[in-house]
């Protein structure tokens, strides 16, 4: 059992940070939680945030009451496909508890959405955030060199519950995992620990997340799609391709698309086996 203290160096600073263009290196560091990372069962201790109210908000340390924590930003297609199911679950917790997205730097930044590189820059940018979404719920705004993002393990969309005590009860690489959020937040309201304390599904949120892709990535303006192909083009050819399918709901749009795109491979490999045999 770990406390998580802001005594250590923050492990990435200035650039190394705020990055300028997404690279292959943070794609495979996103693939998994670090061993550093917040776990379950791990203390995460008081840290003071200001709100896109003027006010503040305290997150972690003890409260009075649990707290679903989400990190997120406006160019993240993994925050674009969460979000939905995000409000869904704060309108059946969100009198139990307290729901707080907190906006970190930029997962994909553009011309239009770079990498804030001041405190009023990345306000702006959780102002968008909270437009483009329609939060119901309080969004915090971290450092710009992120101080508890890191402390967390820096990832994009990650989700963390935490008890009143400020205890890690459960915590998703991706917070579209919203079925075993959902387990673990009934879980921890009945006085019971969740029978899975974490989740580090891959495929179902990925998957889901393609059909926002292109949209974002437009969004994040010029230069954002660019470093997607560079660096994740299996990622940024099935965001192309979910624009195909007319579903009206993204997420089906993108299954639609990493289903089709699979049966294609499929077929290919087919046909290259069948000119050796």
């Amino acid at each position: 059992m770990r406390t998580i203290e802001r005594t250590n160096p923050l492990p990435e600073t200035g650039d190394t940070y705020r990055y300028d263009r997404f690279s292959p290196k943070l794609l495979f560091r996103d693939l998994r939680f670090s061993n550093d990372a917040l776990a379950p069962g791990d203390f995460l201790s008081a840290y003071e945030l200001p709100t896109l109210d003027g006010g503040s908000i305290q997150i972690g340390g003890d409260r009075e009451q649990p707290l679903l924590l989400v990190t997120g930003s406006i160019t993240c297609p993994m925050t674009d496909s969460a979000m939905p199911v995000i409000d869904t679950l704060h309108e059946e917790f969100g009198d139990r508890v307290d729901f707080v997205l907190l906006n970190v730097r930029e997962a994909h930044p553009g011309a239009h959405f770079p990498q804030p590189a001041t405190d009023e820059e990345k306000l702006g940018h959780a102002r968008s955030l909270k437009k483009r979404y329609d939060v119901p719920f309080t969004i915090a705004v971290d450092a710009l060199d992120g101080e508890l993002h890191q402390r967390l393990d820096a990832k994009p969309n990650a989700a963390f519950l935490l008890d009143a005590t400020g205890e890690v009860v459960f915590r998703a690489q991706w917070a579209r995992d919203d079925r075993l959020i959902r387990d673990a937040l009934r879980s921890m309201l009945e006085g019971t620990a969740p029978v899975k304390r974490q989740s580090r599904a891959m495929l179902g949120p990925v998957a889901r997340a393609m059909g926002s892709v292109d949209d974002v990535m437009r969004r994040a303006g010029p230069g954002a799609r660019r470093d997607l192909w560079w660096s994740a083009s299996p990622m940024a050819t099935a965001g192309l391709f979910a624009r195909l399918f007319r579903f009206k709901r993204s997420d089906h749009r993108g299954i639609a698309a990493v289903v089709a795109l699979g049966a294609l491979m499929a077929a290919e490999v087919a046909f290259l086996v069948s000119l050796f045999l």
